[in-house]
């Protein structure tokens, strides 16, 4: 005991020293919340809990010191947006640690103001709107400096400003009003789907509104057909009013007149809408059915004879009492070779939702990869993505040995190892502890093989996160070949889009990083901080050691439950 005592106290001034150490190198050191350390306790759990806090502000510091040293402006923003968030949780901050996160949210809209030309617009958009409602929540006092520096610095679509409303408070209203005024300035907006979809998901009194100023401006002919078809579905729900959904009916009906196609055929999708509505018709509003009928006769004549082909095929199918049989003749007897595998496609696809399995995978092999396409691998990849999912909807079926035919048939080394993982888990949950360790071996050899090396780390942080129902001593070995891997990754040196789609990967590395070193934190903080030395890309350490802090404050709550 006496010797543990005094092992645990060295550890301590150890860490104090090199906490003191990083915070002297640092120009204008940041505050940290403050630890005393006069009068260490005694006890075993109160000193563990001593060591994990003095640890945490160790790890806190390092991290404050990486940032400073990342060369990418975007990754600085995305780490200290990870950073805000995890000081966000602690729900009673100390005076400390108010003001430091204050002063990294500051720092923030420094890095957004000063090199926002350096970010690319899609990552400078999802940065900014993760920065915008941290403040709104957090620091409403800096709202203002944050809407001048987006205002001059930041050129998001209307999408994603309408998206960073949502996440504010009283979010659907201020939403709304963006969506009317970008619909009057522009004359229609993208995704209008989605905005009426959260705003149900949110029982939000500003769908019905809304949802009445579209049917307005559709009765006005300034609503594409393209956009009333893909939200009528929404219109024609059982629980929408009556009135919306009539109101919706007859707009249709009105803007299918044959008046309105005079200089030219109707679109496909202004006919493919009025056959969709016609059975609601007839139901909600039997006057206008034979008008409705008779324009949708009259739109069917002038459709050309592929139109015309697959529409008789969705009808046969939908009669056949063997759809998935009938699209494989189908296929067989097709002209092209493209249009050959788009119905096999097709068919392995039915067969999946069916839970046909062996006759999905038969028509799957059937499938000519090699067939001209203006993506060479994309018959690859559709055919490894149907099989992944294949895994999924076996595994629940408790079909493994289903399950594991097709995760070997899958081509490419990333999903590959998705498939095995989900096996893996399987097993472990069933208690087949010999067969999990089979698939864990076997998707470590996958992810080794794995050529493209973002790919390979991705698949690498992944096992290391899902081994632990297997083996938990793998864990700091898969996480190292994953740190390895990014490691390898090279840094281009000219073409800005190939510079933007490196930032993009290290971005997404950074993320599975976190996740990947706050899990090994709870089973190991010291080997999390010694395996964060072998991340040799600068850009990055800082994410492992947020991912550090979280397990470090996991382990403190467990601490403080016993």
């Amino acid at each position: 005991m006496e010797i543990m005592l005094k092992r645990s106290s060295n550890l301590c001034l150890v860490l104090i020293m090199g906490a003191s150490v990083i915070l002297a190198q640092t120009a204008k050191p940041a505050p940290t919340a403050k630890i005393a350390v006069e009068n260490p306790p005694s006890k075993p759990d109160e000193i563990r809990e001593y060591q994990l806090r003095i640890f945490r502000e160790h790890v806190l510091a390092r991290a404050l010191d990486n940032i400073k040293r990342m060369d990418e402006a975007g990754l600085r923003l995305s780490v200290r947006n990870q950073l805000l968030s995890y000081l966000a949780s602690d729900k009673a901050p100390s005076d400390e640690k108010h003001e430091l996160a204050t002063q990294i949210a500051r720092e923030a809209l420094t890095d957004l103001r000063e090199h926002n030309e350096e970010i690319t617009p899609f990552m400078l958009s999802y940065v900014s709107n993760d920065l915008g409602t941290w403040i709104q929540k957090h620091r409403p006092n800096l709202i203002e400096d944050f809407e001048k520096v987006v205002k001059v610095s930041v050129k998001a679509s209307a999408s994603q400003h309408i998206r960073s409303l949502f996440d504010l408070e009283h979010g659907d209203v201020l939403a709304v009003t963006r969506i009317r005024q970008e619909m009057d300035d522009q004359g229609s907006l993208d995704g209008i789907q989605f905005w009426l979809e959260e705003l149900i998901k949110r029982n939000s009194k500003e769908f019905e509104p809304l949802a009445s100023y579209i049917l307005a401006r559709a009765t006005e002919g300034r609503i594409s057909f393209e956009t009333l078809f893909w939200v009528s579905d929404i219109y024609l729900r059982p629980q929408t009013s009556a009135n919306l959904k009539n109101r919706f009916l007859a707009t249709v009906v009105s803007r299918t007149q044959a008046a309105h196609f005079v200089t030219e055929p109707a679109p496909q999708m202004a006919y493919d809408l009025l056959t969709r509505i016609l059975p609601f018709v007839q139901q909600s509003m039997p006057e206008l059915y034979d008008q409705a009928l008779n324009q949708n006769v009259a739109m069917r004549a002038s459709l050309g004879e592929r139109q015309l082909a697959i529409e008789a095929r969705l009808k046969r199918l939908k009669e056949s009492a063997n759809p998935v049989e009938d699209l494989i003749s189908e296929a067989e007897a097709a002209k092209s070779k493209v249009g050959r595998n788009e119905l096999l496609m097709h068919a392995a696809q039915l067969a999946l939702e069916k839970k046909k399995f062996d006759l999905c995978l038969d028509t799957l092999a059937r499938i000519d990869v090699n067939v001209t396409a203006a993506d060479p691998d994309s018959w690859q990849r559709s055919i490894d993505q149907l099989l992944k999912n294949f895994v999924k909807t076996a595994l629940i079926e408790k079909r493994p040995e289903l399950a594991e035919k097709a995760a070997t048939r899958i081509a490419a080394p990333l999903p590959k190892v998705e498939a095995l993982s989900l096996l893996m888990r399987y097993c472990a949950k069933a208690n087949d502890k010999i067969e999990a360790q089979r698939f864990l071996i076997e998707a470590a050899k996958v992810a080794e093989s794995e050529p493209n090396e973002p790919n390979k780390a991705k698949a690498f942080f992944l096992l290391s996160l899902t081994c632990d129902v297997v083996d938990e001593t793998k864990k700091t070995e898969l996480l190292t070949s994953g740190i390895k891997a990014i490691n390898n990754f090279p840094k281009p040196d000219t073409s800005p889009r190939d510079k933007s789609t490196y930032v993009q990967r290290l971005d997404n590395s950074g993320y599975e990083l976190t996740k990947s070193f706050k899990q090994l934190t709870a089973k190991d903080e010291n080997g999390a901080l010694a395996l964060v030395e072998k991340i040799q890309k600068p850009d990055l350490r800082a994410f492992a050691l947020v991912g550090i802090l979280l397990g470090l404050d996991e382990l403190l709550q467990n601490q403080a439950r016993r």
